[in-house]
């Protein structure tokens, strides 16, 4: 016990010693988040060295505890002795003691699979690189546990063991990679990801105390105070961010540490408490998938409909913000913490409901979700059985959903399918996401006519830009019988596009008259030089 208490402190004293050493060097190499036009708002650059730090810090000091342990050093264990039993536990309850071979190993497997994520979020966070060459280095990283043991071979069920085989490798697959890319996507705002990763560790130490396993609740408390040193730099307004190496870096761990919290209790209920912890990161990720799945865009898009960007536009500061999603995280984490510890899973599912309906009963997360779901539903259902209220076989089936925002997207919408039904095209898309005005519009109209096949339609996209940045698109198709060629259609529905475009001029603080002007001539003339040549 005394050992652990020992981590945290020195762990929180050299995170909070190092960061100002990595940010200079991050610096001078550009290992730095730049500004932009659309979704990073801050005003200068800032180094993003969390997870350089983190890493540094909780490998520094698994490895001298490990030592410690592993050649016998005595010291240590009569602290926790006599730290124990002041608490009322036995002497050797909470006594570190030597770690095992197969600790050591399992560790080490650990550290190497760490830094293999780090190396692929650092070259994401100096040069950027794709989706899938992430995912690949996540998938690396995750078979590196694997290769290591961090597995499960039976799950006990109504008191039936249940071999898993190939499945235990595919579940640890699962589980490790949602972990990563959950708390990944969460790290958008000042102190979130860290926060998250502070309540997250601390809540597995306990559920480690509490099943007298020390070594593994070191690693898991030093994970605690190395963020908690960060946290000093990261605490709104942030001078150093986590990155992507940072953000990666803190699922990873915490999903390996959850597999080891309940791979001696192999109950299926024992998955509980783990999926509690990360319950915040896991519903916002889901929110994110469906929210862009539904809307067309890719997983990867960039969008302002996380969590903590709900919470600010609806008028909390960004410190309010970290406070609320901080609560939820510890509500959660809570749950999951008694239904370890008193193994009864119901707290665990408890503490999930509780957060997901004082979510939506204040509206603070997943509104334009659920509607989502339910337009598409309702689509789908009356191409399946029809629309009996329709005055035609022939009418368009149209959805439309404010995703994000207050302005007035409809009208315009409204203007597109005017345009879609007299000129007959088959479908149309109108889509509409800028990060940096917190708006977010999707409608979609889908034309009941039959079409003899699908090479007999032609399709363009239009983009929508402002001030250099692309903030929509107008997609469509149609049918090559059209009474219009395509050159007609699409430079009418530029016209359209042009009056929508002065929307959001208009609505864009950062731009002046004049340059709302300027740039909406420029657009205009780029878009008629590209259809002529």
């Amino acid at each position: 016990m005394a050992s652990i208490l020992i981590t945290f402190v020195l762990s929180l004293l050299i995170s909070y010693a190092l960061i100002p050493c990595f940010s200079e060097l991050a610096i001078s190499v550009g290992l730095v988040d730049n500004p932009d036009k659309s979704r990073k708002l801050h005003e200068n650059p800032i180094p993003m060295v969390g997870g350089i730090t983190v890493f540094c810090t909780i490998a520094l000091l698994v490895s001298i505890v490990f030592a410690a342990t592993y050649f016998g050093w005595p010291i240590l264990a009569k602290l926790d002795g006599k730290l124990a039993t002041w608490l009322g536990y036995p002497a050797d309850y909470l006594a570190l003691r030597r770690i095992r071979s197969s600790e050591l190993y399992q560790y080490t497997g650990l550290l190497i699979g760490s830094f293999v994520l780090l190396l692929v979020g650092i070259l994401d966070d100096r040069f950027g690189i794709r989706g899938r060459q992430k995912l690949f280095g996540q998938f690396l990283a995750t078979t590196v546990l694997v290769w290591y043991g961090y597995r499960f071979d039976s799950l006990a069920f109504l008191g039936i063991d249940i071999e898993l085989d190939v499945f235990s490798i595919l579940f640890i697959y699962g589980w490790v990679l949602a972990s990563i890319n959950s708390v990944n996507l969460l790290d958008g705002a000042d102190g979130i990801a860290g926060t998250i990763g502070i309540i997250m560790s601390f809540a597995v130490t306990v559920m480690l105390i509490s099943q007298g396993r020390v070594v593994d609740a070191v690693v898991a408390i030093s994970i605690t105070g190395a963020l908690l040193g960060f946290l000093r730099y990261n605490f709104p307004p942030a001078s150093v961010y986590l990155g992507d190496a940072g953000s990666m870096l803190i699922g990873f761990l915490l999903s390996a540490l959850a597999i080891r919290c309940t791979v001696k209790q192999n109950s299926i209920y024992a998955f509980a408490a783990p999926i509690a912890l990360l319950a915040i990161p896991f519903i916002d990720t889901g929110a994110a998938i469906v929210r862009r799945r539904l809307t067309g865009r890719s997983i990867f898009a960039v969008d302002r409909g996380h969590l903590h960007h709900k919470l600010m536009k609806q008028g909390f500061g960004p410190r309010t913000s970290l406070v609320w999603v901080g609560l939820m995280s510890a509500m959660t984490a809570a749950g999951g913490v008694i239904a370890m510890v008193w193994r009864q899973p119901e707290y665990a599912v408890l503490a999930i409901i509780c957060v997901i309906v004082v979510m939506v009963v204040n509206q603070i997360f997943g509104i334009a979700e659920t509607e989502l779901v339910l337009k598409r539903a309702y689509g789908l259902s009356r191409k399946l059985i029809g629309n009996p209220g329709a005055t035609s076989p022939d009418r368009a089936l149209t959805t439309s959903v404010h995703v994000q925002g207050d302005l007035d997207w409809e009208t315009g919408w409204k203007e597109l399918t005017q345009y879609a039904e007299q000129n007959q095209l088959y479908q149309l898309t109108f889509d509409i996401n800028a990060p940096w005005l917190h708006e977010s519009f999707h409608a979609k109209l889908t034309s009941r006519e039959k079409v003899r096949e699908a090479n007999h339609l032609w399709e363009s996209v239009l983009p929508l830009i402002a001030d250099g940045r692309i903030f929509g698109s107008v997609a469509f198709k149609c049918s090559q019988d059209n009474p219009k060629c395509h050159r007609e259609i699409i430079v009418e529905l530029l016209d359209v596009g042009t009056r929508l475009e002065s929307q959001i001029r208009a609505s864009d603080p950062d731009l002046s008259p004049s340059e709302q002007g300027d740039n909406q001539q420029q657009d205009s003339s780029d878009k008629v030089s590209t259809l002529s040549n």
